[in-house]
């Protein structure tokens, strides 16, 4: 019985680091296989639901609920050093993973508002529409674009 869940968790390993190795040739390459879009999408969902979940009363009542099963593990096992250990890998790993989550979701997020942004500025009439793309500016052009308009602004006052 342990051989084959074995077999099974290497099986899905093997998927997932094909998949994952395909993701990340698609990412140093030009020629990107849209096959591999799929683990991205599948990501997507995930990462949606589970920022949704971990926003809400439930995820934050889950999160509680945790803590107080390691408080209760820890008496039981007189928060000794194993129990410490395991705590702090447990918010370790719950961190590491937080930290992606909360980032992708921000990259999203980011990328939503320029979208926007860069409507607003296609349609407004006497924008300057070379600020459309003005994220794929260097940190240099963008100190200069930012320049001109702030010496538009005092001349407007």
């Amino acid at each position: 019985m342990i051989s084959e869940q074995l077999e099974i968790v290497i099986n899905r390993l093997s998927k997932w680091v094909d998949s994952a190795s395909g993701f990340v040739y698609g990412l140093f390459s030009d020629d990107f296989d849209p096959k591999d879009i799929i683990i991205s999408d599948q990501l997507e969902i995930f990462t949606h639901r589970f920022a949704k979940w971990t926003g809400s009363a439930s995820g934050f009542i889950a999160a509680l609920l945790s803590i107080l099963v390691w408080f209760v593990v820890g008496l039981i096992y007189g928060y000794n050093y194993g129990w410490e250990r395991g705590l702090s890998i447990y918010i370790g790993v719950i961190t590491f993973l937080m930290v992606f989550l909360i980032q992708r979701g921000q990259n999203k997020e980011l990328t939503i508002l320029q979208v926007k942004l860069n409507e607003l500025i296609a349609v407004t009439k006497h924008a300057d529409n070379r600020l459309i793309n003005v994220e794929d500016l260097t940190e240099k052009e963008i100190s200069v674009v930012q320049e001109i308009h702030h010496k538009i602004g005092e001349e407007d006052a």
